[in-house]
């Protein structure tokens, strides 16, 4: 089975990024919250406007470069968050996943579908055999929405990078691809 974008999950769209999506993105990625645990501190105008641009020519399986979706909360016709893919390995097939969302719409369940859905993706569309994801520690929505989806806790890195004036432990955890069918593909209906 392969996922191809846009994909629907049950109330949510998730798409590539357009110039029309510039006013959405720019809500929450100037919100200082969003950036809290983040190596980037809030964007400005010309930062989101480069993420924007920075995706037109991009193909979902570049290397080494963020592939950026965004969900579209439909009731609201609004992108409410988004979730990246960034292939680290061909050879391998492994990537990165990130993800990030409007402060507005957290306790919805949205990010949970979304991220399945993005594994999903990865897994069925770009054939992965691995997909990773890293968050401080302190974050805990993060890690936390990364365990709903079955992801597993692989590491604690203590003062693993110096981000903002202090040292961060991270937590990383992973997935495989004979691991998202039966661990995440029951949240969301994707289709």
């Amino acid at each position: 089975m392969s996922i191809t974008l846009p994909l629907k999950c049950d109330e949510l769209t998730l798409r590539r990024v357009t110039e029309r999506d510039y006013s959405d993105l720019y809500d929450y990625y100037t919100h200082p919250e969003v950036a809290r645990f983040q190596f980037w501190e809030p964007f400005t105008d010309e930062q989101v406007a480069q993420l924007i641009e920075s995706q037109a020519t991009l193909m979902p399986g570049d290397p080494g470069v963020p592939f950026t979706i965004v969900v579209v909360l439909d009731a609201e016709s609004c992108v409410i968050g988004d979730c990246s893919l960034t292939i680290t390995s061909v050879e391998d097939r492994q990537a990165d996943v990130g993800f990030t969302f409007n402060p507005r719409y957290h306790g919805n369940g949205y990010a949970t579908k979304a991220l399945n859905a993005t594994l999903g993706f990865g897994f069925r569309t770009l054939e992965l055999h691995r997909i990773i994801g890293a968050t401080d520690v302190r974050n805990e929505p993060s890690w936390k929405l990364m365990e709903r989806v079955g992801m597993r806790r692989e590491a604690h890195f203590i003062h693993d990078c110096h981000v903002k004036d202090e040292w961060v432990d991270d937590y990383v955890y992973a997935m495989l691809d004979d691991e998202w069918p039966k661990l995440g593909s029951h949240i969301g209906q994707i289709g």
